[in-house]
Formats: structure tokens, C-alpha cells, sequence
């Protein structure tokens, strides 16, 4: 019978603020302890030899469209099950399905059986959902048609429809009756994302008061101001969200959807002012191929240039896995692990105010981490409570 107190040893163990040369302590599904290696355990504690790996926390992501062979509009049987079991290969150990802007007969409906998918998951935790719309201001990719003014009913259906398991709703805050869509949130515990806005700067303060925590994709369906006749920079829309020093700033790290010299400037903010999500549509993390997004709009997934519709190229998502955006943040930024460890999996947990038991390697936690390959930072094994669910030994 396998032992239930683990200790890693030989090696580099990824925390919020540095990378320790220590040992990691596991006991049942939770961490123990983090401690040198000289400090000495009973011998009911089975050593495991990490032969200089990294210890990295599990990366979690909060914006997922899709991933493999399975778009979560469509809400394919087994669907969330099949990808909580693929993303386990990219060191993913908790994930948001989510929903874009659909007809408002299919929402609720599409809401429920999503929700009811997620406690099928059994590689990376599905921490419930994510409703990106249908209160927008700006479409994006996103069907135009589909787009609803927010009202406090509209929230309550929607929660109700996805059975408590709602935890982050994208909006556009400009909207009338967004402020009594967002209380209805708020009170429920859901995260609340502004984007896909044509908010005005001077509005954001205003709007973080109603309970905006977080921005979806960052730069991304945002627009810009002209400088005018004077040449004087008019303060933006990222501008203000920038100057917001409680808004956790989402960003699609593929070097497509964000140039990587805004890429460096984000990282310049505080370490728990920016957090990687992926925007992902089906066929991420495969060689790709075409698919019709919504009726008449038809999109091709190809990995390292994300997903783009066909007629005019623009963007739609991204073909990105949470593991090549780790890779490019830490590239792009020039910053060390411990300080891509928060944009990839901390500062993501506490938006969701689950930080008390994931998002980072500590006491207490839960033993989410993924082994990392220190030359190359590929994933090489990846573990959920404790438990290896994917890699040499699952």
C-alpha cells in the first residue's frame, strides 16, 4: 500500500516569492511542509527522488472556450470530463468551461448542462464556469445578434441556471442596468470581469465601486483614444484600467492577441495585478483544423497563430496551451518563475477566492503541482491532490 506522507527531495520547489532548493512534504492530498533538505522525517515517509525537476504550482485558467476536440458551447457528452483529462498534460490542475455570447433560448439551457458536466471532471479540477457575455458593448468574435441588456432578473436566471456553479461573468459595465446585473453577482460570490467595453476612462472608478475585480483579455476588443489636433495622449480605457490598483488584469500571453513589449509593460505592475488565461477554442492543443464558431461563422485553429476566421483573418481566440503561455510570459517578461507562478496560478486562484486552498505550493494547500523539466519548462508530469494523474507513473 503506498505511503500517504510523500517527501520530494533533489528538488527546485516554485513558491510566490522565490525558487527553493528545499524539499516538499506531502501528506494525503494536501502539502505538509516545505523544508530543507537536511531536516530530518520518520520513516513512514516514502522519498521521492526528483532528480533536479521543478516543482511548479498547477497553472489555472480562467477563460477556456474549448481545448482538444470539444467547443463548451456545444456541450458534447463528456466533454469537460475528456479535457479535465487532457489539460493535465499542459500542468493545468484547475480550469473555467466557458460560454460565449449564445441566442438567449440556448443560454440557460447550455448553462445547465455545463454546470452539470463539471462534477464529471476527474483529472483537472473544473472550478466551475465562466460566461463570457451576453452583456457586451463591443461583439469582438462573438455573435452580435445574441448580445442582451443586463437587468437583476437576467442575472438571477442565469445563476440559477448554472446551479451555483458560476464563478466569472465578462461583461461591458456601460450598459444601462449593469450595475443592478453586477449586485445580483456580487452577492452570489461571482467574479465579475470587465470586457468586450467601449467604457469611458473617466467611468472605471465608478465601475470598480460596483465590484469589478478583473479585466478579460486585456487590450483585446478595448479601444484606444486619438491624441487630437494637440498631441496629447488622451488617457484610455487600458490606461485606466492599468491605474486600478485592485483589478486583476487577464491577458492571452501567444504574443498575437498582445504585442510582447505590452506583454513586458504589464509585468512592470505589482505581482498580483496580472493573471494568464488562454481564451482557448477547440482544437487548442492539437494540430488544429476549421470549425463553424456560430452559424456562418467559420474559424481555423492553427497552433502558434491562433484561431482566426476565414474570410478576414481576425482574431477569434487563441490556439494557446496554459503551458506555452507560461513559457512566453517568463520569455517575454523577463521575470523568474516564482513571478510567473503568480500571473499563472495565484493571483487566477484569488480571483476566484479560492486561494486559501490553491494556487500556489504552501502548507495547507492542496497538492496541485506539475513537474517541470528545468532546461526546457515542459511539463513532464503533472499531479492533483497529491495524486500523479498524468505523466511516467499515472
Amino acid at each position: 500500500m503506498p505511503s500517504d506522507r510523500r517527501r520530494w527531495t533533489n528538488v527546485t520547489v516554485v513558491t510566490p516569492s522565490a525558487q527553493l532548493a528545499s524539499d516538499l512534504l506531502i501528506e494525503g492530498d494536501r502539502i505538509a511542509g516545505i523544508v530543507p533538505s537536511d531536516t530530518s522525517t520518520g520513516e513512514d515517509w516514502l522519498v521521492i527522488d526528483g532528480r533536479g525537476a521543478i516543482l511548479y504550482p498547477g497553472m489555472i485558467d480562467l477563460l477556456q472556450h474549448g481545448y482538444g476536440q470539444h467547443l463548451y458551447n456545444d456541450t458534447e457528452p463528456g466533454a469537460v470530463a475528456s479535457n479535465s483529462k487532457l489539460l493535465l498534460q499542459s500542468g493545468v490542475t484547475g480550469f473555467l468551461p466557458s460560454i460565449s455570447c449564445l441566442p438567449p433560448r440556448q443560454m440557460e439551457p447550455t448553462l445547465t448542462r455545463l454546470a452539470a458536466q463539471t462534477s464529471e471532471a476527474r483529472g483537472a479540477r473544473a472550478l466551475g464556469l465562466h460566461s463570457e457575455g451576453p452583456v457586451f458593448g463591443s461583439p469582438g468574435a462573438h455573435n452580435p445578434q445574441n448580445i442582451q441588456l443586463p437587468s437583476a432578473e437576467l442575472a438571477e436566471r442565469m445563476l440559477a441556471a448554472a446551479d451555483g456553479r458560476l464563478k466569472a461573468v465578462t461583461l461591458a459595465p456601460e450598459q444601462p442596468g449593469a450595475e443592478a446585473f453586477i449586485k445580483v453577482f456580487k452577492q452570489a460570490g461571482v467574479s465579475i470581469h470587465l470586457g468586450h467595453s467601449r467604457a469611458r476612462a473617466e467611468d472605471i472608478p465608478r465601475y470598480v465601486g460596483w465590484g469589478i475585480d478583473a479585466v478579460t483579455h486585456m487590450y483585446n476588443v478595448m479601444p484606444t483614444e486619438s491624441p487630437g489636433t494637440m498631441g496629447v495622449h488622451i488617457v484610455s480605457l487600458t490606461d485606466a484600467l492599468i491605474a486600478e490598483p485592485t483589478l486583476a488584469l487577464g491577458l492571452i500571453c501567444d504574443g498575437i492577441h498582445v504585442d510582447p513589449q505590452l506583454v513586458r509593460l504589464l509585468a512592470q505592475l505589482p505581482q498580483d495585478r496580472v493573471f494568464l488565461e488562454t481564451d482557448a477554442m477547440k482544437y487548442a492543443g492539437t494540430p488544429g483544423a476549421t470549425f463553424e464558431f456560430y452559424p456562418g461563422f467559420v474559424v481555423t485553429s492553427a497552433p502558434g497563430q491562433a484561431v482566426r476566421e476565414q474570410k478576414t483573418g481576425g482574431l477569434c481566440g487563441s490556439s494557446l496551451t496554459p503551458d506555452e503561455a507560461m513559457r512566453n510570459y517568463r520569455r517575454f517578461s523577463g521575470k523568474d518563475l516564482a513571478q510567473v507562478a503568480n500571473a499563472t496560478s495565484l493571483v487566477p486562484a484569488r480571483v476566484l477566492g479560492m486561494e486559501r486552498d490553491i494556487g500556489s505550493l504552501a502548507p495547507g494547500k492542496l497538492a496541485d503541482f506539475t513537474v517541470l523539466d528545468p532546461s526546457t519548462l515542459a511539463v513532464t508530469r503533472t499531479f492533483v491532490g497529491g495524486v500523479e494523474l498524468w505523466g511516467t507513473g499515472a
